[in-house]
């Protein structure tokens, strides 16, 4: 068993600190149920338990620990927006013809077109939408952020053939490990990275942006075979296409080393440049790395 401290003293503090940061969660996760609850028929129970809500919120909160549950609040929303896209894209959709009208009114309403009334998923990309543009700097670099839904949206959409292909001929025309990495916008997370940094407004990473994204779409790289190989050991899959239909597991393991050591060397000279930020996307890294090994954001679906 590793000790974290060695005296009363510091246990205490560490405790206290561990506490504060659960507090942030909690608050973000009861601000993600009252959401989510406007919006009944994009979060089922099942896989959007109570769990998955506390999972999201613990994530951002142990991630940039300095930040108030405010400032976490459209991180948090974000985060379970991409999610609830994913799960209606891989688990709704029955053809590609679905696939298409899901992302593109999506599209439009990034755009500014008003989502439709029974447009569940459209609405809440709208309200996020809304809580960003008062934000200082955010409409010098709106483009930048449709930009990055757009490559989510068309990576979500890409994963969808591929599962689709797969089903119907399984192994027939799979991708290689890195066609399938360089698809790891379907995670959704530099869309969330992007959308947090914008909320906050902090000079120093809108100033260092392009740099933040090019290490967060490496991390995201990590999260993505993180979640594969963890999921694949407990058994927990859901169906989706993962990392272990393109090459062997120590081949993907391997490829998890490199990465994290890639993240590593970008994120050097952002640790002066602006540190918060920097720190954001390690603690990102090892707290999916460490929460991984035993759970699985999801609910049982």
């Amino acid at each position: 068993m590793r000790t974290v401290a060695t005296s009363a003293g510091e246990n205490l503090q560490v405790a206290a600190e561990h506490g504060r940061i659960c507090a942030i969660a909690t608050t973000g996760q009861r601000d993600l149920a009252e959401y989510t609850s406007a919006y009944p028929e994009l979060f089922p129970v099942k896989p959007f338990d109570p769990a998955f809500f506390a999972a999201v919120s613990l994530a951002s909160a142990f991630s940039a620990p300095w930040c108030t549950p405010e400032q976490l609040r459209l991180t948090n929303r974000a985060a379970v927006w991409v999610r609830a896209l994913r799960w209606s894209v891989h688990h709704r959709a029955g053809s590609e013809a679905d696939v298409e009208i899901l992302i593109d009114r999506c599209r439009a309403v990034a755009h500014g077109v008003p989502a439709g009334e029974h447009d569940e998923l459209g609405r809440f990309l709208a309200d996020l939408l809304a809580q960003l543009l008062p934000t200082p700097g955010f409409a010098a670099r709106r483009d930048g952020w449709r930009a990055e839904l757009e490559r989510t949206l068309n990576a979500i959409g890409r994963e969808w053939r591929w599962m689709s292909a797969d089903r119907a001929r399984p192994g027939a025309s799979r991708p290689t490990l890195r066609e399938y990495l360089d698809n790891a916008d379907s995670l959704g997370s530099t869309f969330v990275h992007l959308t947090h940094w914008l909320r906050l407004g902090d000079s120093s990473a809108l100033a260092h942006l392009n740099e933040l994204i090019t290490v967060s779409r490496e991390a995201q790289r990590v999260l993505r075979l993180v979640d594969d190989l963890t999921s694949a050991s407990r058994g927990s899959g859901r169906g989706d296409f993962d990392a272990l239909l393109t090459a062997d597991r120590s081949r993907v393991e391997e490829q998890v080393g490199h990465l994290v050591d890639r993240c590593r060397e970008l994120l050097r000279p952002l640790e002066v440049r602006c540190p918060n930020q920097a720190s954001y996307l390690a603690r990102q890294l090892g707290f999916n790395s460490g929460f991984h090994r035993i759970a699985d954001f999801w609910g049982n679906s």
